[in-house]
């Protein structure tokens, strides 16, 4: 009579040690390890199938036989046996997981420009490039921006379209001014405590500062010449006044001489007029004056307004400003006005 086992921990260990070789082989991959899983039932199903089988036996024998080691050793060959050509039957996967790269993205800060508008405002001068009877490549722009540490710098656009901060310093530096021979920059800093006018060659070196007051001076402009430089200055009484004077700081001259605030100065493009805003009426008025601070005149006379930031058209035909003659105070809207004064009209 042939003997089978019917110990059920040795049919255990049977089962265990097969499913640990099965387990054992190239399962090393996600899909190789699906077909795993599937031979591996299989092969369960097989040896629950041989267990059933022996049982019978064993119920048909009586149970009265007896396992012998070297039977139990051929039991747990064959099922090996059939528990490996299962597994071998799994083809070996080549796959390889590669990790899922995930970019990280550093947002590029932008600079954001607030412009508030105050009954003493001065608006940012945009030079004016005026075309020569040759042919010339373009003229630089110069401006003033926030700088990689978020200070005020002054910037040259070049004719190439490249940007290059001229004054790299971590004081506030605004205002900028370009020489109608487009070699000199004029332009104010706090460098040096109070707000002063300074100059430099256009690619920064050079630096000279050119006045000295107490209180500040600001709002530089060049001549349609060259041979003048008009600015902004806060004397000790607090009273703004319009001064000029050489390139070279010399020869500083006080134009307005009112005990109005006058600032927000502009030469006419003809370099003939000078238009600025006032409060020496009581609100704040446009004027104009010549050269020489002679001919001071009102051109807006609008009491019931402030009437601020005047700005020459290009032909010096018109002058553009901003008033709240038309809304709440300090809700400014956009006018322009023939440059007698004439004509005034809400630009839409």
């Amino acid at each position: 009579m042939t003997t089978t086992p019917h110990n059920p921990e040795e049919l255990a260990l049977i089962a265990q040690e097969i499913g640990a070789e099965v387990m054992s082989g190239p399962l090393q991959s996600f899909k190789q390890f699906t077909r795993g899983r599937r031979r591996l039932k299989m092969a369960g199903r097989a040896i629950a199938t041989l267990l059933v089988l022996t049982l019978l036996l064993l119920v048909g024998c009586g149970g009265e036989a007896t396992p012998t080691p070297d039977s139990v050793a051929t039991q747990v060959a064959v099922l090996k046996a059939a528990a490996a050509t299962l597994t071998a039957e799994a083809p070996t996967s080549t796959y390889t997981a590669t990790p899922t790269h995930t970019p990280t993205y550093t947002p590029i800060a932008s600079a954001t420009h607030t412009h508030t508008p105050t009954a003493t405002l001065t608006p940012t001068h945009t030079p004016t490039v005026t075309p020569t009877a040759t042919s010339a490549p373009a003229e630089p722009i110069v401006f003033s921006d926030r700088g990689d540490e978020g200070d005020l710098e002054i910037f040259v656009l070049n004719a190439d379209g490249s940007v290059t901060n001229v004054t790299n310093h971590p004081s506030a530096d605004a205002y900028p001014s370009l020489s109608p021979d487009g070699t000199r920059i004029v332009f104010a800093s706090d460098r040096d405590g109070p707000t002063r006018v300074f100059v430099m060659n256009i690619d920064g070196s050079d630096l000279t500062r050119l006045t000295d007051s107490q209180a500040g001076d600001t709002h530089p402009t060049w001549s349609l010449d060259g041979t003048q430089i008009l600015y902004s200055t806060l004397l000790p009484d607090h009273n703004w006044e319009i001064y000029v004077m050489n390139p070279d700081g010399s020869e500083q001259t006080n134009l307005t001489n009112n005990p109005g605030i006058d600032t927000a100065q502009a030469w006419s493009p003809n370099g003939t007029r000078i238009a600025f805003e006032t409060n020496r009426d009581g609100d704040f008025e446009i004027y104009v004056m010549n050269p020489d601070g002679s001919g001071q005149t009102n051109l807006t006379s609008n009491p019931a307004a402030y009437d601020i930031a005047p700005i020459w058209s290009a032909d010096g035909t018109q002058i553009f400003f901003q008033s709240d003659r038309d809304g709440e105070r300090f809700e400014y809207k956009s006018y322009v006005m023939s440059a007698d004064g004439s004509n005034v009209t809400l630009v839409e």
